[in-house]
């Protein structure tokens, strides 16, 4: 093991910059493409709050989008290593999200309970970490995909799509954005801090209201949203993107 994720997001159950990769991901004008691939959600919150992905999905659907949905149990290891050929051009993470506390590099959540048996080769090689969604208790470890597994052990490329990690932390460090980057993600759009869920949802449903419906660039969607709905007041989280010189690429 090479350390313990240990910030979850802030939810109230529980109290937790934009790249373009040029040539094999076909770059060839400043827009990700969405309308023939569809949007991809991942909500681990969904049992416990079903309100934003159903929200979400009538949103996109009226746009004229195709929407798949992955909730709660859905989210392995193993399902975060095919989520590159589910081949969508928008995808929504709706994840609990830490850091190592070695490395500080940030981890993706997963809601398998941890062993030290399972996937053993990606806990040698540090893919994968034993995660806490609440630090204080350190109940019911689970867990959790890093930077080396989105490079590793992640299948296929994502060809040029958009991720939006709605989560705690997500670009707090570059190298998750970056490992993302390497296969083949154009955009990554997340936040520097903890932040609540309730921050985070009212955020990205508008975010993605801004990118697919007003047909904004990414730049002029992050500033909208950070001028509507402002920092997380209580961790002073801002949103981003990744990395900060291609905010003219639109979502459509």
């Amino acid at each position: 093991m090479v350390g313990f994720v240990v910030y979850g997001i802030t939810a109230p159950h529980l109290r937790s910059l934009f790249k373009v990769f040029q040539g094999e991901h076909g770059e060839t004008d400043g827009r990700v493409t969405v309308r023939d691939n569809g949007v991809v959600i991942v909500d681990q919150f969904y049992e416990n709050d079903p309100s934003f992905t159903e929200e979400m999905t009538k949103l996109i659907e009226s746009l004229g989008y195709k929407v798949q949905v992955f909730k709660g149990e859905d989210v392995t290891v193993d399902f975060y290593k095919t989520l590159p050929k589910l081949g969508a051009g928008l995808y929504i993470l709706r994840v609990h999200a830490g850091v190592l506390n070695t490395s500080m590099e940030t981890y993706l959540f997963t809601s398998e309970e941890y062993n030290q048996i399972d996937h053993w080769v990606e806990q040698l090689t540090g893919q994968v970490a034993k995660g806490f969604a609440n630090p204080i208790s350190e109940e019911n470890p689970v867990f959790a995909v890093g930077p080396a597994f989105v490079e590793m052990s992640m299948e296929g490329d994502f060809r040029g799509a958009a991720v939006i990690l709605s989560s705690c932390l997500g670009l707090y460090d570059p190298r998750l954005a970056e490992a993302f980057v390497k296969k083949g993600v154009r955009v990554f759009i997340s936040w520097d801090e903890k932040v609540s869920l309730s921050h985070t949802d009212k955020a990205v449903l508008r975010l993605v209201e801004l990118l697919l419906a007003d047909r904004v660039t990414v730049k002029e969607a992050v500033s909208k949203v950070m001028e509507e709905v402002g920092v997380e007041l209580e961790y002073g989280a801002v949103l981003r993107f990744y990395p900060e010189d291609k905010g003219d690429l639109r979502i459509v």
